[in-house]
């Protein structure tokens, strides 16, 4: 059997009296695009929060490739290469597309403060490399013609693709989605779709996906998870999700 790259155990979290997760266990495989699916208020949120370090849950456990990361600080999982982009836009309006992208390295870079300044050769060599890994990202996203806008200038879409692109030059060995297409018309839901896939398939970074585009996530998932109510109701490839009856009544809807 192929181990797990992320793997939840049991994960519960509570605020107060309301009960985000409920014993929430799953796994990502390697080359794997898991979709999380369920209506408002069915812990998915809380649940990519406890698997990037942002909530800490009473109960359970996240481990990332077989190491236990439950309780380490937020900035380690990034550091170990759990990259995550959220539901808002997280880039910065008055940089250029490529200064954005060149933020995502700063969990890799080695050059401390006082080499910074004094600019030596190890500096420059380093910043040289991920210039050359920013241009790279920026060809992926096809976004050549606009490395040097501002990004606070740019559409929508085009700011959410930075975001993505700044995700990556964090090297990732898994990626977490938290709704990327929300607010996006159906050109650029067609566009990013593309771009994970690209990412899953090209670049082997299994990717989880917290969606409500139905016709994305039954398009481009491997496997789908159907919450409700802080629980994993469901959990298969599309067409068996589809076609289970507690999805149909919880989430899909009954077809007239």
């Amino acid at each position: 059997m192929t181990h797990a790259v992320l793997e939840a155990s049991g994960l519960t979290l509570s605020f107060g009296a309301i009960k985000a997760l409920d014993n929430v266990s799953f796994r990502v495989h390697p080359d794997e695009l898991l979709s999380i699916i369920g209506p408002n208020g069915a812990g998915k949120s809380s649940l990519l929060n406890c698997l990037s370090g942002f909530y800490r849950p009473q109960a359970g456990s996240v481990r990332f490739l077989g190491q236990d990361i439950t309780r380490l600080p937020t900035h380690r999982y990034a550091e170990l290469g759990v990259g995550r982009t959220f539901q808002g836009i997280q880039t910065y309006a008055s940089m250029t597309v490529r200064e954005n992208i060149l933020c995502g390295f700063h969990t890799r870079m080695t050059s401390g403060l006082f080499s910074a300044f004094l600019y030596w050769g190890r500096v420059r060599r380093e910043e040289d490399r991920y210039v050359r890994e920013a241009e790279a990202i920026i060809e992926f996203l096809e976004l050549e013609e606009l490395r040097h806008a501002s990004v606070g200038e740019l559409p929508y879409g085009l700011r959410k693709r930075v975001d993505l692109g700044r995700a990556l030059a964090m090297q990732p060995k898994v990626l977490i989605m938290d709704e990327p297409m929300a607010g996006m018309n159906p050109e650029e839901k067609s566009d990013l779709a593309r771009y994970i896939l690209d990412i899953k398939e090209g670049r082997r970074i299994p990717v989880v996906l917290v969606e409500h585009d139905m016709d994305v996530v039954m398009d481009i998932s491997d496997r789908v998870m159907v919450m409700e109510w802080g629980r994993s109701i469901a959990e298969g490839t599309p067409e068996e999700v589809r076609n289970d009856p507690r999805v149909i009544q919880a989430y899909l809807g009954v077809e007239a």
